[in-house]
């Protein structure tokens, strides 16, 4: 899966109450499931930090974390598909509100994040989804598959980590303008068709700097999950 305001423009949330309250018994109230798709390789407090202020901030049932197999936008993974995984089992162990499916691995070949919603949308029509994503992916969507349907299978949230305003491609703002809602009980009132950007503060980590600490033999134990960190010490991973 492709890897969860203020001011004017497409970044800033419209005061869309009235039209958001007309459909909010379409869903029957289920809380929503948070998707967070990635590499992984490693899973790191970041990812974590992000799954869980999701959950507080949009009262989310759950938060799953969906390995791609192979990520169609970025290098092949240096772990491998056991290790990843058992690398995010590790991360979500004491942890029931966060899960980990296997969805992508199970099905192999290059992991597109519609594919992923299609069938998740199929096991349930009426579940509410959050696919959270970063504003930089966000950015990135018109390199995506079929991007322009993500929305007809899961809402779409926006991490904006620095409270920026940009501006870089009309179709996103477009598409942001066509699709954002400022109310999270939008997300629990319908099963996806929304956008919502929220502004949490999670640490700035990336699992390429951790990679480089590990392979330069520096610690990066405050960065992973304590359970992370050791399989990877026990497993001689990115040495």
């Amino acid at each position: 899966m492709h890897t969860a305001a203020g001011g004017p423009g497409f970044l800033a949330q419209p005061a869309l109450e009235r039209s958001e309250r007309l459909t909010m018994t379409a869903a029957q109230e289920r809380k929503p499931i948070g998707l967070l798709g990635g590499v992984f390789d490693p899973v790191h407090l970041g990812h974590i930090n992000m799954a869980l202020r999701c959950m507080e901030t949009l009262d989310l049932q759950e938060v799953r974390f969906i390995p791609a197999n192979l990520p169609p936008h970025k290098p092949e993974p240096i772990a491998t598909q056991r290790h990843r995984l058992a690398m995010l089992e590790c991360a979500v162990r004491q942890r029931p509100q966060l899960t980990v499916n296997e969805m992508e691995l199970e099905r192999g070949g290059v992991s597109y994040t519609i594919d992923t919603l299609i069938d998740l949308r199929d096991k349930d029509a009426l579940q509410p989804l959050c696919f959270i994503m970063g504003m930089d992916a966000f950015e990135s969507l018109p390199t995506w598959r079929r991007w322009q349907d993500l929305v007809d299978y899961a809402h779409l949230i926006l991490i904006d980590r620095k409270r920026h305003d940009r501006r870089r491609d009309e179709r996103m703002r477009d598409y942001y303008d066509a699709h954002a809602c400022s109310l999270p009980a939008t997300l629990h009132a319908n099963p996806c068709g929304y956008i919502y950007k929220t502004a949490i503060s999670i640490p700035e980590i990336s699992s390429s700097r951790i990679r480089g600490l590990l392979t330069n033999d520096e610690t990066a134990g405050e960065l992973l999950p304590a359970g992370v960190h050791h399989y990877i010490k026990e497993n001689n991973l990115y040495v």
